[in-house]
């Protein structure tokens, strides 16, 4: 289905329906450059999982990314918070029926779901779970922070093709020999190779270099900010007082479990962290993307998640 958001950007929106009558409405949301593969994988698909749960899932796309409308000017995380989220939803509302709402977020997914509960402390959710997402990446040393030596560079630049970069990569990954590349991604050891490839080719998406600077600031002394630095989102978190489930891979190197840990203090509400690796009783460690789709997710992460949902269900 198709979302119009005020600003005049067409969004799609992927419904993946239970069996039978109704069911809660939960939000899938992708991460930067991603796209509705991330929580809908062909082979994988959490959205699916849950749907088989009883859950009535949304997969949304944000500007940019998927089946979703490019706009022809650039756009910044602010957009996605002023226009694309309160498109979306709205639709799920009016869609499922029920007023509260689930949200399951992936990388930029989750911080979005945490900046976006911080600056609407009225929104109507019911419960949230984060995927590899922080609101501040410093501790554990984020491989983002390699990008920031090469701002002068964004800043005279329209876009990153970063989508076509690993498309045309593809083919290359998940090799023996590929190791250290992948790793920015998944920890090889917790996917097959194939699904590696396959991540390759279809889960990412181009971006506007102005979207990647309003980002900047995960990297700052103050954390992540929205508004041109006027809203700091660690400082308002504690106005989320909701149920909040957060995931870390035990060998994410662009959200490190470090980092998801420091940011599940500055949260008002109840929080659960769950960090995913061989010393918390999983059988392989995990990287940023297998949390959702490697080998071992169907089986130690999905059921926990969907129980998580569970007891929290509107």
């Amino acid at each position: 289905m198709s979302v119009q958001t005020t600003d005049d950007v067409r969004l799609a929106l992927h419904r993946i329906r239970p069996e039978g009558e109704g069911g809660p409405a939960v939000l899938l949301l992708h991460g930067l450059a991603s796209n509705r593969h991330a929580l809908h994988f062909p082979e994988r698909s959490l959205a699916r999982y849950l749907a088989s749960r009883g859950f009535d899932c949304f997969v949304a796309e944000l500007r940019g990314c998927g089946a979703s409308e490019r706009p022809r000017r650039p756009w910044t995380v602010d957009d996605y918070l002023q226009y694309d989220l309160p498109a979306i939803l709205a639709t799920i509302a009016h869609v499922n029926g029920r007023e509260q709402v689930m949200w399951v977020g992936h990388s930029l997914g989750g911080v979005l779901l945490l900046a976006y509960a911080a600056l609407h402390p009225e929104l109507p959710l019911a419960s949230g779970v984060t995927l590899g997402s922080a609101l501040d990446l410093r501790p554990g040393k984020s491989s983002f922070r390699k990008w920031l030596p090469l701002k002068p560079v964004l800043n005279h630049l329209s876009s990153v093709r970063f989508g076509d970069l690993l498309h045309w990569l593809a083919p290359v990954s998940g090799r023996a020999w590929s190791k250290r590349f992948d790793q920015v991604s998944v920890w090889p050891p917790n996917i097959e190779a194939c699904m590696t490839r396959r991540m390759h080719a279809i889960g990412f998406e181009n971006a506007p270099c102005e979207l990647l600077l309003s980002l900047e600031s995960l990297l700052g002394e103050q954390g992540f900010t929205v508004q041109a630095g006027r809203r700091r989102i660690v400082a308002e978190a504690r106005s989320i007082k909701v149920p909040l489930l957060m995931f870390a891979g035990s060998e994410d190197r662009q959200t490190p479990a470090a980092a998801v840990l420091e940011t599940s203090k500055v949260l008002g509400g109840a929080v659960t962290v769950r960090i995913l690796g061989k010393a918390h009783g999983e059988q392989e460690e995990y990287g940023h993307w297998d949390m959702v789709i490697g080998a071992r997710a169907p089986m130690e992460v999905w059921p926990a998640l969907a129980s998580f949902l569970l007891a929290h269900t509107p």
